[in-house]
């Protein structure tokens, strides 16, 4: 049940894949098919009704899969799962490269306006452009047809809004696969006639931009300092929650900072260059340990381990703490529970999906950077695992010196024989709880 808790995002991406199999390309005709299911048309499905529907979209699932999914999609808990309660769930944030496509297709038919009519935006629609029309999956009449139907229900007198517009292509990108990032850019810069070449960066064009970065980088760095600490120190300043990532428009600032005044397009390239995950935020840490190992290069005396040095995350470990004492005396041990269940080969380590599952069900909420964050500061090697000991280790914290002399000094009264163990009788015949503070 938990685990099935924890790959939701990825069922729901499932049933965009077979969505998109079936040809659907936006969530107008995606209803179609879910109200298929509704026998007694009263607008929502049952849990038989909606197993039947997933079941349809090729998606097959046991009888407490089922009902996990179906508690996931049924968000007011009335035991139905309307039409807007399905779409509301498969609609997600669109990554940043298919948000930048979207912006400059604007940009051209808006001509940077915040509004235009839809009569001009039918006209410069190409349909006959469109991806599932040059593969011969559709006619691109019913293309077009589509396209004027959804967009013109977002018309307001006779115009379309930059937001109307977004909001368009979010409901597109809510069937389209996580992994189908090309054909999504495709389809918007074929339809609307976008120069390819202003929105894709060569690697080499690429690669020059990293260069540019670097001098600015390098001319910023003095004396004994490398370039990897100037780069962290920028991208610090604008990281305003403190959790070591940056945002898109926090990395143009950033940059310009430097004096790097790219095109949009080409800053957002570098951006999702460096962003390794896909999540919409950067992980400085990692960006300034690549520029700190390649000044190196240049400086003899410079010692690139950059990357090995990194701050603790103490906000985000404190989060996890509070929830850990919130469960009181389940908190450690049923955390440690989890990981021992999940410890299939006993080494103690987890990858990336088994700790943030393990922390999940435990009850931690962290979100995608949070998690990255702590992930990767106990990642110490960088080899895609987490050791559980270095983690409990990070959550109890270290004792200071005066606290561990105290524990030391107890132990060694107790440890009558001098033997190293002290019998367990022995200890609660000692331990005399009234004097607790708490008591």
């Amino acid at each position: 049940m938990a685990d099935w808790r924890n790959k939701l995002e990825m069922i729901c991406n499932k049933v965009k894949n077979q969505l998109f199999a079936k040809g659907v390309d936006s969530l107008e005709q995606c209803k179609g098919i879910f109200l298929e299911h509704d026998k007694d048309q009263s607008g929502n499905l049952n849990k038989l009704e909606f197993g039947a529907f997933i079941s349809q979209l090729g998606v097959f699932l046991a009888t407490q899969e089922l009902r996990t999914v179906y508690d996931f999609f049924d968000h007011n808990k009335d035991g139905q799962v309307t039409y807007a309660e399905f779409v509301d769930k498969l609609k997600t944030d669109m990554s940043a490269q298919r948000l930048q496509i979207v912006k400059h297709a604007w940009e051209k038919v808006a001509a940077g306006a915040d509004s235009c009519t839809f009569e001009s935006l039918v006209a410069l629609y190409n349909a006959p452009q469109h991806p599932r029309v040059t593969a011969r999956e559709k006619q691109a009449e019913t293309v077009f047809n589509d396209f004027i139907t959804v967009l013109g229900a977002k018309a307001s007198n006779g115009a379309i809004s930059c937001d109307a517009f977004v909001q368009y292509y979010t409901e597109v990108n809510a069937v389209v696969p996580n992994e189908r990032e090309n054909y999504f850019v495709d389809m918007i810069v074929k339809t609307w006639g976008l120069d390819s070449d202003k929105c894709a960066v060569s690697p080499a064009r690429l690669a020059e931009l990293q260069d540019c970065i670097f001098e600015k980088v390098r001319q910023r760095t003095h004396g004994a300092e490398d370039e990897g600490r100037t780069v962290k120190k920028i991208f610090k300043h604008f990281d305003r929650d403190g959790l070591g990532t940056i945002e898109p428009a926090e990395f143009r600032k950033a940059l310009e900072t430097l004096g790097c005044t790219f095109k949009d397009f080409e800053l957002d390239a570098v951006f999702r260059c460096q962003d390794k995950n896909g999540n919409g935020r950067l992980d400085y840490e990692e960006f300034a340990a690549m520029f700190a190992i390649r000044g190196s290069g240049n400086n003899p005396n410079v010692n690139p381990t950059f990357g090995s040095d990194r701050e603790p995350p103490l906000q985000i470990l404190a989060k996890i703490r509070d929830t850990l004492k919130a469960r009181g005396t389940h908190g450690i041990r049923g955390l440690g529970h989890v990981f021992r269940r999940m410890d299939n080969n006993g080494d103690k380590k987890f990858d990336r999906n088994e700790f943030q599952w393990g922390l999940r069900e435990n009850g931690h909420k962290l979100s995608p950077s949070e998690f990255e964050r702590v992930f990767k500061y106990f990642d110490k090697n960088n080899d895609g695992c987490v050791s559980f000991n270095e983690f409990l280790r990070g959550v109890r914290g270290e004792m200071n010196a005066g606290r561990c002399a105290l524990v030391k000094l107890a132990f060694a009264k107790l440890d009558k024989d001098g033997s190293g163990i002290v019998d367990l009788v022995d200890l609660a015949n000692i331990y005399d709880v009234s004097f607790h503070p708490k008591f």
